[in-house]
């Protein structure tokens, strides 16, 4: 009976060595007889085509880029009487301006306020600090339909961020 045990024992650890002895596995056998097929193929395929008398030129008209400034009478509402007049702050009131966008990158806040600047006829375009962000806001507007208008118009220019706030806006004065 020992001897059978033993003899067991022995025939068992043999096998869990045997089994595990071996370097490679099923798997990497198959891709090394895959890889030697593909090899053959590529031997096998010669292309004799040539493609140069089939290309085809395209030529483009060139427009004329655009400069960002939008002309006045693009938006219904948006013209540039401030150029004619002077403004002076006559005093605040309840309002509401446009945030286009919260950044805590002072470049990033100045950048947008520029791009603003220059895209729209809109030119009050304020940087608030309001710790941690710097806040991109457009306009003086008491009338709430009038910033929305405005939050439109920056939506199709590209500022998706863009919405209104409730906030102390500047009146103006104008003269000549």
């Amino acid at each position: 009976m020992k001897i059978a045990s033993i003899y067991l024992l022995v025939s068992f650890i043999l096998l869990i060595f045997g089994c595990s002895a071996s370097t490679g596995s099923r798997y990497e056998q198959k891709e090394d007889v895959k890889n030697e097929q593909n090899e053959d193929n590529k031997e096998q395929i010669q292309e004799d085509f040539d493609i140069t008398p089939y290309k085809t030129e395209i030529e483009l008209e060139s427009e004329e880029l655009p400069t960002g400034k939008l002309p006045s009478d693009t938006w219904y509402q948006y013209n540039e009487n401030s150029n004619e007049l002077q403004k002076n702050i006559a005093g605040t009131t309840d309002g509401f301006r446009v945030q286009v966008v919260a950044t805590d990158n002072i470049e990033e806040a100045n950048q947008t306020r520029s791009e603003i600047y220059s895209k729209t006829t809109n030119k009050e375009v304020y940087i608030n600090f309001e710790p941690p962000f710097y806040k991109v806001k457009v306009g003086d507007f008491t009338i709430r339909q009038d910033a929305e208008d405005l939050k439109f118009m920056l939506n199709q220019l590209g500022y998706k961020e863009a919405r209104v706030v409730q906030e102390t806006v500047n009146l103006f004065e104008f003269r000549q």
